[in-house]
């Protein structure tokens, strides 16, 4: 597999931009937070479904960066933001908007931070994992949080920030 094939380049060019987004949700208001992820998620999850998933070369197994301090900042940031709109009961579970975009971000981070070792071998498993992870789990996780970000674009958009 071309580790540098234009869908695979613009899949990362989108996962920095996810990534450096909620790295910085401490800084963010739900106003903005809400509209930005509105666009964002069905770009990342369109670029995610446009990479081919080349099979595995390395024996070992990827680095893993993201530590669950990492993740509990992510989740408990964005969950700051959205308050009593982080969760909702979808008929089958309850989702919670937070932990499926921490979810999201632990995968992409962990995808970036190998991708960029510049080991050609690395960055291949790096994508394989990734694109696997996106058919059985982020993939599923992200429609979630984008369902309900749709309803608080669309179907509640007057709620008041604190």
């Amino acid at each position: 597999m071309d580790v540098y094939a234009k869908n695979v380049v613009e899949f990362v060019t989108v996962g920095v931009e996810y990534c450096a987004f909620l790295e910085r949700v401490n800084e963010k208001q739900y106003s903005t937070f809400v509209p930005v992820l509105q666009k964002l998620l069905p770009f990342l999850y369109l670029k995610a479904a446009m990479v081919d998933k080349p099979l595995s070369v390395c024996d070992g197994q990827l680095e893993v960066f993201v530590n669950e301090v990492a993740y509990e900042k992510i989740r408990s940031g964005a969950a700051g933001i959205l308050r009593q709109y982080d969760e909702e009961f979808t008929g089958e579970e309850v989702v919670s908007v937070s932990e499926c975009l921490a979810d999201v971000y632990q995968d992409m981070k962990d995808f970036l931070m190998n991708y960029k070792s510049g080991n050609e071998e690395v960055m291949n498993d790096a994508v394989f994992t990734v694109v696997e992870n996106f058919e059985l789990y982020w993939g599923k996780r992200l429609l979630q949080a984008l369902a309900i970000v749709h309803k608080l674009t669309y179907i509640e958009p007057d709620i008041d920030e604190e």
